[in-house]
C-alpha cells in the first residue's frame, strides 16, 4: 500500500439517508452510500466503500480497503478481512469470515467461510480459484 505523508487528511463520506446505530466505528477515507443500514457494535475500516442499498449486521468487522457492492447483505459477527471485494447482492450468513484479498461475485450467498486469496462464486459460494497476494 502507499506511504501518505503524515499531513494527509482522508474525508469519511456518509450519505444523509444512511442508518447508523450505536456504538459503531468507522475508518477514515470510507464512502457509505444511501440506503445502508449499519446495526450495533460494527468497526468498518479506512477507505472501505459500502455502496447503494447494503446491511451490515451486528458485531461484524470489516477491515481496510474492502468494497462492498450495492444490494449486499451482511449478517451478524461476519468477519470481512482486508482487500476484499463483494459483488452486487451477495449475502453473508451468520458467523463466517472471508480472507484477505478474497472476491466475492455477484449474487453469491456464503454459508461458510472463504479463504485468503480467492475468487468464490454460487449459492453456496465456493472457491473457483486462487491467486497470488
Amino acid at each position: 500500500m502507499k506511504n501518505f505523508p503524515s499531513n494527509s487528511q482522508f474525508a469519511t463520506l456518509i450519505h444523509p439517508h444512511v442508518e447508523i446505530g450505536d456504538r459503531n466505528r468507522i475508518g477514515f477515507g470510507s464512502i457509505i452510500c444511501a440506503g445502508t443500514i449499519i446495526t450495533v457494535d460494527t468497526t468498518i475500516g479506512n477507505h472501505v466503500i459500502l455502496n447503494l442499498g447494503c446491511t451490515v449486521g451486528h458485531d461484524s468487522f470489516i477491515g481496510d480497503y474492502v468494497s462492498i457492492m450495492p444490494s449486499t447483505n451482511i449478517s451478524g459477527e461476519v468477519e470481512i478481512e482486508e482487500c476484499v471485494y463483494i459483488g452486487t447482492g451477495t449475502k453473508i450468513i451468520n458467523q463466517v469470515k472471508i480472507g484477505r484479498n478474497a472476491i466475492l461475485g455477484a449474487g453469491s450467498v456464503v454459508s461458510k467461510s472463504i479463504p485468503d486469496n480467492c475468487t468464490a462464486v454460487g449459492v453456496p459460494a465456493k472457491p473457483i480459484k486462487f491467486h497470488n497476494a
